[in-house]
């Protein structure tokens, strides 16, 4: 009998054994779940935030000037904007606008929404109307649907001869969100520049 308890003793020692494995093993396999779930959610945001980074953006209509008819140069610009497709909306609040010649550079700051035939106040912000209004229309915001004509002033662009842009010159626009793509409008103003209303690109 006494041969009989020693191994009865060594069965519950074994089982208590098999118990804490199959424990521990549960607990490694929950941890495993656990980082699991977490990598593929901070992989799901990653990529939702890279798409969005990448589909973003402004595109552009046309850009047109005026002022040609005084002084030979072009002061006062518009250019038509409108998401592009598939993008989130753009806060303009929080988009910057860059106008590069050969020998300054002028950054602009949103100034407001304006009434159709008012100019930006100021050379150092860009004001906007809507000239369509989309189904998600809200105002500071380039929204699915949107058109906006962005109007800003150049007097100290390139030393025309009222200190805007003058005749054949190089121009870089570039249109800036916090987040998304950079929209970049390149063009050359024309060799004679004489009409008062002037469409330089397309």
């Amino acid at each position: 009998m006494k041969k009989l308890g020693n191994k009865g003793l060594m069965g519950i020692g074994t089982l208590i054994i098999f118990i804490a494995v199959i424990l521990v093993a549960a607990v490694a396999a929950a941890v495993l779940v656990s980082t699991s779930g977490s990598l593929q959610q901070r992989s799901l945001t990653t990529g939702s935030q890279a798409e969005e980074g990448v589909s973003t953006g402004a595109e552009a209509v046309s850009v047109m000037a005026t002022d040609g008819s005084t002084g030979h140069d072009l002061e006062h610009f518009e250019v038509l904007l409108r998401l592009q497709a598939g993008s989130e909306a753009l806060n303009l609040n929080n988009t910057v606008v860059l106008v590069d010649t050969a020998t300054t550079s002028q950054s602009l700051d949103y100034g407001g929404a304006v009434a159709d035939g008012t100019e930006s106040s100021n050379t150092y912000s860009y004001a906007v109307t809507y000239v369509k209004q989309g189904p998600d229309y809200e105002q500071d915001y380039l929204s699915r649907g949107d058109v906006i004509k962005m109007k800003f002033r150049c007097d100290d662009c390139t030393s025309g001869d009222t200190g805007g842009i003058g005749e054949n010159k190089k121009v870089r626009i570039k249109i800036i969100p916090r987040v998304g793509t950079t929209s970049i409008i390149e063009f050359t103003t024309p060799d004679v520049v004489t009409d008062q209303r002037i469409t330089l690109w397309p």
